[in-house]
Formats: structure tokens, C-alpha cells, sequence
């Protein structure tokens, strides 16, 4: 009798167990705003707008519409664009809209995985090494697994004033290593 309780418990504490892990590991499938960046098309003038577009969210669906009444007005008389990264069952997108425009991210919805994945990325005079890391600028630029940037001191600072300077960016593509340079002031797009 004292063997059979206690297999008994065991086996209810190995389902009870069990019952707890495969909670955890099933999807969280939960619509969640990661980041919401409002402001000019240039990036000097912008504003976390991150609680204001979570707010939006209703019934694990988003939509907004990226204009200066909902979201205020960091760059007046300038052209802006919303960018929202959001994640669904711990994949990360993102979504932009120039100004006038709406988001919509149905509840149904998943984000493709992506396909551009910035390394690393640096911005300055390369030759004599006065370069700056922008890692995290270039990855923020990045949207449907593109990215088109102008370098110049508007978006990274001037690291060597008076000196040429240039973007590098060490990305992937497909899980393809590639590298890419562009000079000041001229546009760079990936892939």
C-alpha cells in the first residue's frame, strides 16, 4: 500500500512536471510592440513613440496611421515616417509608414524570419581607422530585409572631421556573409 501511494505520487509529480513544460514551450503567439521610432525621413528628429503605437494594440492586431495627431510632431514641417519593430511567437519584424500612411498587423499574422542581418557596421575614414561602431544605427534602418542609407554626419556623427568618410557594413543575406562600402553623402542599399 505504502509502494503504491508513493509510485502514485511520483507519477502524478512526473505529470505535473511534464504538464508545466510543455506549457513553456508552447508558442507565445501575443502581438508585442518591441519599438515604435516617429520623426523625420533623415532620422535627425525623432521620438520613442513605443507605449503610444502599444497602446493601439486590440485584440492582437495593430492599426495606425502614422500622422502628428496621434503621435505628435518631432519634426515639424518635415516629411516623417513611423517604424515599428514588433514580434509574434519570438520572430522579429518591422513595419514603416511614411506620414499619412497606416500599419495594419493582423492577429493571423506572423512575421517572416529575416533574410538581412547586420554583423557589423562602421562609419568614419577607414584607411587611417578614426571610424565610430553604428552597429545598431544601420540595424534600426533596417526594414523588409533591405536597407537604403545615405551616410553622413546627420545619421552617424563625424568621427573625422574634415576627412573623407565611408560606410562599411558586414551583413548576411540568406546566411551568405557579404561585405559593402559607400561613401559620404551617397546612398547605400542592401542587399
Amino acid at each position: 500500500m505504502k509502494n503504491t501511494r508513493r509510485a502514485l505520487g511520483l507519477g502524478l509529480l512526473i505529470f505535473a512536471v511534464a504538464a508545466v513544460a510543455c506549457k513553456h514551450k508552447q508558442p507565445d503567439n501575443r502581438l508585442i510592440i518591441v519599438k515604435a521610432v516617429w520623426g523625420d525621413v533623415q532620422g535627425e528628429h525623432t521620438m520613442d513613440v513605443t507605449a503610444k503605437v502599444a497602446a493601439l494594440v486590440k485584440d492582437n492586431a495593430l492599426t495606425v496611421t502614422a500622422n502628428p495627431v496621434t503621435l505628435d510632431d518631432p519634426a515639424a514641417f518635415k516629411v516623417k515616417k513611423l517604424i515599428v519593430q514588433w514580434s509574434k511567437d519570438g520572430i522579429l519584424a518591422k513595419r514603416h509608414a511614411t506620414e499619412g500612411e497606416t500599419i495594419v498587423i493582423r492577429a493571423d499574422e506572423i512575421p517572416p524570419k529575416p533574410r538581412l542581418l547586420i554583423q557589423k557596421a562602421v562609419y568614419g575614414e577607414l584607411v587611417s581607422g578614426k571610424t565610430i561602431d553604428v552597429t545598431s544605427i544601420v540595424t534600426d534602418l533596417v526594414v523588409d530585409n533591405t536597407l537604403a542609407v545615405k551616410p553622413g554626419r546627420g545619421v552617424f556623427g563625424d568621427p573625422a572631421s574634415m576627412e573623407y568618410k565611408q560606410l562599411r557594413v558586414d551583413y548576411t543575406f540568406d546566411g551568405v556573409a557579404k561585405t559593402k562600402t559607400g561613401g559620404e553623402d551617397q546612398l547605400l542599399t542592401l542587399p
